[in-house]
Formats: C-alpha cells, sequence, structure tokens
C-alpha cells in the first residue's frame, strides 16, 4: 500500500499493479478499503487531501478512484480537474458521503463524478465495485466477431510497418465508419500507436498520454475480437507504458524501439499470407 499524504508525492519506483487511488482523512475507512483492494490483487494509493489525489490519479492511472466527501478541502476541483483532462478522463470516480447530505452528493455528481453514493452503500458494495474494475468482465459488443473493414486492415498494416502516422489516418477513418461501441477497438489501437510514435519523437509526456487515453478502451474487450489478438498487445503495450512511465523523461532514450509490438490479426481482403503482408505471426 502506497500512503501519499502531501500534494507532492515521490516518483513511484514502478507503475502500482492495478491501482486504486483513496481520497480518505480516516484511518478507519481507508484501512478497510484497502485491504479489499489487495484481497483483489490491487494496491491501494492512499491520499489525505485533494490535491494529493489529483497528483495520484496523474501519477499511477488506477483502474478505479474512491472519494470521500467529508476530506476537507475543494474535493469538486480535484474530481473536476481529473475529469476534464484526457489522460485521466476515462478513470471511473466513485464519490461518498452521508446519505443525509443530499445536496453533497449532488455536487460531487455535478463536478464529473461517476457516482455519488451514500457512505452505507459504498460499504456494503465495495467488493463487488472493486472486483469489478480489477477483473473487469469481458465487453461482447455487437459486431466483435464481424471482419475488419478495409480501412481497419489498411491501418493495422501501416501499424505493424512502424508508421504510425499513417495507422492513425487510417484507423481515425474506420473509426469514424463504425458507430457501434466496438468502435473502441480501432479507437483504442490507434492511440497506443500515437504512443509509440511520441517514444520516437522524445515525447514522455505525450506518450503517457496517449497510453492513458488508448489503453483502457482495449482493457475489457475480448481477447481476440474481429480478429484481432487484443489480449497479446494489450498485455505488451501495457507493460511498454508501465517501463516508461518508471523511466521518466530522462530515461526515455534508453527504451529499445525495436521492442514495440506488431499486431496479429485476420486480414479478410487478401489470400497472401500475414507475414507477407507484415502482419505479426510471431
Amino acid at each position: 500500500m502506497l500512503n501519499l499524504s502531501q500534494s507532492q508525492a515521490p516518483k513511484p519506483d514502478g507503475l502500482p499493479t492495478q491501482a486504486v487511488v483513496i481520497l480518505e482523512p480516516d484511518l478507519f475507512f481507508s484501512a478497510r478499503i484497502e485491504d479489499v483492494v489487495r484481497a483483489r490483487s490491487g494496491t491501494p494509493i492512499t491520499v489525505e487531501t485533494p490535491e494529493a489525489f489529483v497528483d495520484a490519479v496523474d501519477r499511477y492511472f488506477p483502474w478505479l478512484a474512491l472519494v470521500d466527501l467529508n476530506t476537507p478541502g475543494d474535493w469538486e476541483t480535484a474530481i473536476r480537474r481529473c475529469k476534464m483532462r484526457p489522460h485521466t478522463r476515462a478513470v471511473p470516480i466513485y464519490a461518498f458521503g452521508s446519505h443525509v447530505e443530499v445536496e453533497v452528493l449532488k455536487r460531487a455528481r455535478q463536478a464529473g463524478a461517476d457516482h455519488a453514493w451514500a457512505r452505507s452503500k459504498m460499504m456494503e458494495d465495495l467488493v463487488d465495485l472493486v472486483t469489478r474494475y480489477l477483473d473487469p468482465p469481458v465487453r461482447r459488443l455487437d459486431g466483435s466477431d464481424d471482419p475488419l473493414s478495409k480501412l481497419a486492415v489498411d491501418g493495422l498494416l501501416e501499424f505493424n510497418r512502424r508508421e504510425y502516422f499513417e495507422q492513425h489516418e487510417y484507423l481515425e477513418l474506420a473509426w469514424m465508419e463504425e458507430t457501434r461501441p466496438i468502435r473502441d477497438l480501432y479507437q483504442g489501437i490507434l492511440q497506443v500507436g500515437v504512443a509509440f510514435l511520441q517514444i520516437e519523437r522524445g515525447n514522455w509526456h505525450g506518450a503517457l498520454k496517449m497510453f492513458r487515453r488508448g489503453l483502457p478502451k482495449l482493457r475489457d474487450l475480448p481477447p481476440v475480437c474481429r480478429g484481432v489478438q487484443v489480449g497479446k498487445f494489450r498485455e505488451t503495450a501495457e507493460a511498454i507504458h508501465a517501463e516508461i512511465s518508471q523511466a521518466g523523461p530522462e530515461g526515455l532514450a534508453a527504451f529499445d524501439q525495436n521492442r514495440f509490438p506488431k499486431i496479429e490479426f485476420e486480414n479478410p481482403y487478401s489470400a497472401d499470407t500475414p507475414a507477407e503482408l507484415g502482419v505479426s505471426v510471431e
């Protein structure tokens, strides 16, 4: 467990596994929440101020964030800041407070919290809540078993050629063409590809932002989706994200870019073997 009580926390030794950021100044409640998170193989990161909460969400890329609305300070601004920034917007934030303070719960929702619960409900549903986010069920989306579009195939071929700008162009068009939620597949991959592009350009902050926008979109997709080996790709991309997070801006140049993964996928538009098309079959 990491406990950060100051607004400026030290750089982590490594990105925690399945981090859960907890804004909770009460030691009794924080201990209960931490025990549940650890029991689900997560890493609880407890902070005591709204400023430290924003910093921890930014640093640790949590799978879930919890906010006690009894915390002194401006928790409204803290929630709003996390939800306004593209690279932390996807982090689910659950706020909780007294069931009789209806206006406080309403303010939390207005600030951007995904949910604002009574404290009793939070404690009652805590195990299920943490389990749902640390071990998310696979999304069975309409179109998951359909073949890739031609635009998507072109984008994946460019991705595997390490043409990360061009892959973005194709996959963005494929994303615009597909209106169902399965479009997350295309957007998640293209954003990870842009993260690789930022690594090539030496832009550490830009790479982290793109990883943290793209990876959540892939996290609960089926291991194989539209013929794409999403699970294998996601695992490798998450490992690279964790490594460069630990390395910091000064260590980015040492990263071996030959480790950028190719994406294995079925190409429905050619009889050629995947290897001849530049698709990894390793």
